[in-house]
């Protein structure tokens, strides 16, 4: 892109061959500023009203051709764009996710590495000589030889939530020392796709069915920490200002909605999530289809 005129909405261009594609990356807020309809539903509570809808695209990624290889990430810098519009929500209730935690259904609180971690973390980084296992790149700066306040971090190479116990997890054999810049791309090829977020995937591809629009009429928002309404929670909106009625209809149908996503999920013949479901896990990632069955016969 040669230059980008965000007054005049124009963007010149140079067109050129290359063997990867990019995908964007972005951050959406969501604020409710008035609840039209509220009521309590099988496993928590659904709503309706209007929101504001806050996106910010942060960067993009670059995906290889055909096997979808992660050649890394670009910064991008670009003003947010905010749409008021109507949406639908279904919330998770407490006694809902105690249930679901209960069972080792409930993957999107935060990660707890045990009482040993600041040791375990320490043994690892002393183990690689505080340098990174990919690039090479050492804590400590060699020009001055002093300690950076920035110490590298110990991923795990087979994600923490994959196990059942902290124990397991933080095997040595399954720490590494990584540098920031390195342990941000090992995290974007291998994650954990949560229940919650197959959920607000798989009912983003059905809803559409329902409403006989275009997928792209339609946004999807997940909140896993519950910073919007208290509790973990689903949106579905309207991708119009000020909503045509598609997020209201999501509302009345709510019941059928679950009914026909809990058919969808536990009839496909994937193992563990796959883009006619809950949506693949990533690259060398774990889906999140048994978690996403669970919420759902919570909900039924």
């Amino acid at each position: 892109m040669h230059d980008l005129n965000l007054e005049r909405n124009i963007a010149t261009l140079t067109a050129v061959a290359l063997d990867y594609y990019t995908e964007p990356q972005s951050e959406t807020e969501i604020q409710i500023l008035s609840e039209s309809e509220r009521s309590e539903i099988k496993g928590g509570e659904k709503g309706w009203g209007e929101i504001q809808v806050t996106t910010q695209a942060t960067g993009f990624k670059k995906l290889r051709w055909l096997t979808r290889e992660n050649l890394g990430e670009e910064p991008l810098d670009l003003p947010p764009t905010e749409l008021q519009t109507t949406g639908y929500w279904l919330s998770l209730s407490d006694e809902t996710i105690e249930t679901l935690r209960a069972s080792g259904a409930w993957t999107n609180d935060p990660n707890d590495y045990g009482p040993d971690w600041p040791r375990i973390r320490l043994a690892v980084r002393t183990r690689d000589g505080f340098r990174c296992q990919v690039c090479g790149a050492a804590e400590s700066d060699p020009s001055t030889s002093l300690r950076t306040t920035r110490e590298h971090d110990v991923h795990h190479k087979i994600p923490f939530k994959a196990f059942t116990s902290a124990t397991e997890a933080n095997r040595l054999d399954n720490l590494i020392t990584l540098c920031p810049s390195c342990h941000r791309k090992a995290e974007l090829n291998v994650r954990i796709r949560s229940g919650l977020v197959g959920l607000s995937y798989a009912l983003s591809q059905l809803a559409p069915l329902f409403l006989m629009c275009d997928p792209s009429d339609l946004g999807v928002h997940t909140d896993a920490a519950g910073t919007i309404r208290g509790v973990p929670s689903v949106f579905l909106y309207d991708q119009v200002p000020a909503g045509i009625g598609f997020s209201k209809k999501l509302f009345e149908t709510h019941d059928e909605l679950i009914a026909r996503t809990l058919e969808l999920v536990s009839e496909c013949e994937c193992k563990d999530g796959c883009p006619s479901c809950v949506g693949p896990g990533g690259e060398n990632g774990y889906g999140g289809k048994q978690e996403t069955l669970e919420i759902l016969k919570e909900m039924r």
